[in-house]
C-alpha cells in the first residue's frame, strides 16, 4: 500500500503534465535575468542587493488573504511565493559551496501543505522555470553563510516594505531570515542604502520594456471591454456593484488574475469620493456614475475611468463640467511628451480645469479651484498601479492622465453643481513619436458615452 506522502506526490506529478493548459505569456526569464544584470551595475563594488518576498497575510482565522508577491521581488524573480529572498552582488562571492553573484533562497517542497494550497516550486521547479543556478532552501538562509564581513553597503528596502517592523513578533521563514539580516546590519554597523535602491528601482521600473508593454496593453484592453459594457448596461436602478459584477465579469472573462485596485463604482454623492469602494447605492435616474476600474494582468495593471450617465443622457450642468475635464484631459494628453517633466501633465491639466471652473462662477480663483480637483492628474503605471517611475518622461514610461471636478453637497455654489463627480482616465504609453492612449477603445466624448449607451449591454 502506498503511504499518503506517494499518494499526494503522484497528484502533484500529475499536474505538471498539464502544465501546457495554463498561460505561457508571462515575463520571460531572459527578462528577469536582465533586470537583475542591470541592478547589479548600479550597486557598490562590494555592494549586495537584498530583496525579500512578500509576506502572507492573515484574512480571518486560518484563512489567508489570497498572496500578493513584492513587486521589486518578482520584477527581479517571476517568483509568485512567499518565504523567498533573493541576493545580488556586484562582484563574485562564495556561499554554501557556490559561487556567483546571484543567490535565492526559496522554501521548500512540501506534498501536504501543497494538497492545501497548491503547487510550491522547490529548488528543481525554480531552476526550469528561471534558469537561475545558486537556489537553495531557505532554511539554508543563516547567519554564517553570509559573507557580509565583505560588504561595504546593503542595498535594500526590507524595512520600509514593513519586513523589518513586523518579524519581530511572528515566527517564520521569511521573518527569521529578516532578522538575521537585520541583526547583521546592526552588528557590523553596515549602512542600508534603501534610498539608493529605490531610486535604481524607479529608474528601472519606470522606463517598461517591450515585454511589460505587452501585458499593460493586455491589461488595459481587458478593462476596456468592461468599461464599455457598463456604459450600455448602465439604467436607473441598477446598484453600484452591478456595475462592479460587469467590471470584473469581463476582466475575468479574458484571464485577468484580479483587479488592480478595488473597484470604485459611485453614482451621485459617491463620485465626490475619490477612493469609495463601497458600491452599495441604487444609481437613480439623472445621476452619474464614476467607474474607476481596471484588470491586472500577469502582475501588471491598467487604471481607466468613465462617468457616464444612468439615463444615458448628460444634463446641461453634468455636461457642462464633463466638457472641461475632457478638455483638460486632451490638454494633459498633449503634454505628456518624452523629455518633458511629469509636472507638465498637471499644470496643463489643472490650468484647464481651473479656467473652466471660474468661468461658470464655481470658484473665484485657482485656489478655491483646487478644493473641486484636489488630487494630482498623473502617475506611473505598471506593476503597481501607482508605478515607481522618473520625474522626467521618457519612452517606455507609462502614465495615467486623470484630471476631475468633485463637488459634493454643500459646496460654496450653485445648487445645481451639487453631488456631481466626474474623472476620466486613460492610460498613456510615452512614446519618440508622442503620447499613445493605450484605453482610446473606451468611448470619452459626451456624443460617444451616449451612442454607446444606447446599445445592448451584457445586463
Amino acid at each position: 500500500m502506498k503511504s499518503t506522502y506517494q499518494v499526494l506526490l503522484g497528484i502533484l506529478i500529475s499536474f505538471s503534465s498539464i502544465a501546457q493548459d495554463y498561460p505561457t505569456d508571462y515575463l520571460s526569464p531572459a527578462f528577469h535575468a536582465d533586470r537583475r544584470a542591470a541592478v547589479k551595475k548600479q550597486l557598490s563594488d562590494k555592494g549586495v542587493g537584498i530583496f525579500f518576498a512578500s509576506q502572507t497575510r492573515q484574512r480571518s482565522n486560518d484563512t489567508n488573504f489570497q498572496y500578493a508577491q513584492n513587486k521589486n521581488f518578482y520584477y527581479l524573480t517571476g517568483l509568485d511565493e512567499p518565504n523567498a529572498v533573493l541576493l545580488v552582488f556586484k562582484q563574485p562571492v562564495n556561499l554554501l559551496g557556490k559561487s556567483g553573484t546571484e543567490f535565492i533562497f526559496v522554501q521548500n517542497r512540501d506534498p501536504y501543505k501543497e494538497l492545501w494550497t497548491g503547487k510550491i516550486l522547490g529548488i528543481d521547479g525554480f531552476r526550469a522555470k528561471s534558469g537561475m543556478e545558486n537556489i537553495f532552501i531557505n532554511d539554508q538562509f543563516n547567519a554564517k553563510i553570509l559573507p557580509m564581513a565583505n560588504i561595504d553597503s546593503v542595498f535594500s528596502l526590507y524595512r520600509t516594505e514593513g519586513i523589518f517592523s513586523k518579524y519581530k513578533t511572528k515566527e517564520d521563514p521569511l521573518s527569521r531570515m529578516a532578522g538575521t539580516v537585520d541583526s547583521l546590519i546592526t552588528a557590523l554597523n553596515k549602512p542600508v542604502a534603501a534610498r539608493s535602491t529605490m531610486a535604481i528601482m524607479r529608474n528601472l521600473r519606470g522606463i517598461k520594456t517591450a515585454e511589460e508593454i505587452a501585458l499593460i496593453k493586455k491589461a488595459v484592453s481587458i478593462s476596456v471591454l468592461g468599461h464599455n459594457d457598463v456604459m450600455r448596461a448602465i439604467k436607473p436602478g441598477m446598484k453600484e456593484f452591478q456595475a462592479q459584477a460587469i467590471m470584473e465579469y469581463h476582466f475575468k472573462n479574458n484571464g485577468s488574475e484580479y483587479p488592480g485596485y478595488g473597484s470604485i463604482n459611485g453614482a451621485a454623492e459617491n463620485a465626490c469620493v475619490l477612493h469609495y469602494v463601497t458600491n452599495l447605492k441604487t444609481i437613480k435616474n439623472g445621476e452619474l456614475l464614476l467607474s474607476d476600474c481596471a484588470a491586472e494582468y500577469h502582475g501588471y495593471s491598467a487604471d481607466v475611468t468613465r462617468t457616464v450617465p444612468a439615463n444615458g443622457k448628460f444634463s446641461e450642468a453634468q455636461k457642462a463640467l464633463y466638457e472641461i475635464v475632457l478638455a483638460a484631459q486632451d490638454a494633459g494628453i498633449a503634454a505628456s511628451q518624452a523629455g518633458a517633466p511629469m509636472a507638465n501633465v498637471d499644470a496643463a491639466s489643472r490650468a484647464v480645469v481651473n479656467a473652466g471652473l471660474i468661468k461658470l462662477g464655481i470658484a473665484k480663483n485657482d485656489m478655491e479651484a483646487r478644493t473641486y480637483f484636489p488630487h494630482g492628474t498623473s502617475h506611473h503605471l505598471g506593476l503597481d498601479v501607482h508605478d515607481l517611475g522618473p520625474r522626467v518622461l521618457q519612452p517606455g514610461v507609462v502614465i495615467t492622465v486623470e484630471p476631475g471636478i468633485y463637488i459634493p453637497a454643500g459646496s460654496k455654489c450653485d445648487k445645481k453643481w451639487w453631488n456631481i463627480g466626474i474623472r476620466i482616465e486613460d492610460d498613456i504609453l510615452i512614446t519618440e513619436k508622442g503620447p499613445e492612449n493605450l484605453s482610446a477603445g473606451s468611448p470619452r466624448t459626451v456624443a460617444d458615452i451616449e451612442k454607446m449607451a444606447k446599445q445592448k449591454g451584457i445586463f
